[in-house]
């Protein structure tokens, strides 16, 4: 009998660690979605929300972005993001903390005028805070 009931709870404790996982997962898809559309809209309110403050943001070229200076660059359109996809994502929850993959492909219009058509790899790393889940920093690279 003893051991059923350790059974019972080993499982009860798995389920609900595998339920609260899922619904931290889908937070998360929901967060990187609503960022993806604040960027299209160039809603900096929003992007202020989304981003923790010691966010750190790297792009394929080298150049860093903090929180201020992506939200200066979108909100002064030095980069106005046309269509911005993101595909064969992944997400990973470790504790407070959710690795995300993804695929981005798009087209941005630089401050000089030039179109880009980003086809890069993007690492994400969200923090869930009081705030719910927010950006502390992200990694891009070009894919071949």
């Amino acid at each position: 009998m003893k051991k059923q009931v350790l059974l019972l709870l080993i499982f009860g404790l798995t389920w609900s660690m595998a339920q609260a996982q899922s619904k931290d997962k889908q937070e998360v898809l929901d967060r990187v979605e609503t960022w993806r559309k604040a960027v299209l809209a160039q809603d900096v309110k929003m992007l202020d929300k989304l981003y923790a403050n010691e966010l750190t943001y790297g792009h394929s070229n080298g150049r860093i972005d903090t929180k201020d200076s992506f939200i200066t660059t979108i909100g002064t359109k030095k980069e106005v993001y046309n269509e911005l996809n993101l595909d064969d994502m992944t997400v990973s929850i470790v504790g407070n903390t959710a690795l995300v993959r993804h695929k981005m492909t798009g087209n941005v219009t630089l401050e000089d005028g030039t179109l880009s058509k980003p086809n890069l790899g993007v690492l994400q790393v969200w923090s869930k805070t009081k705030s719910g889940w927010q950006l502390l920093a992200r990694q891009a690279f070009k894919l071949l």
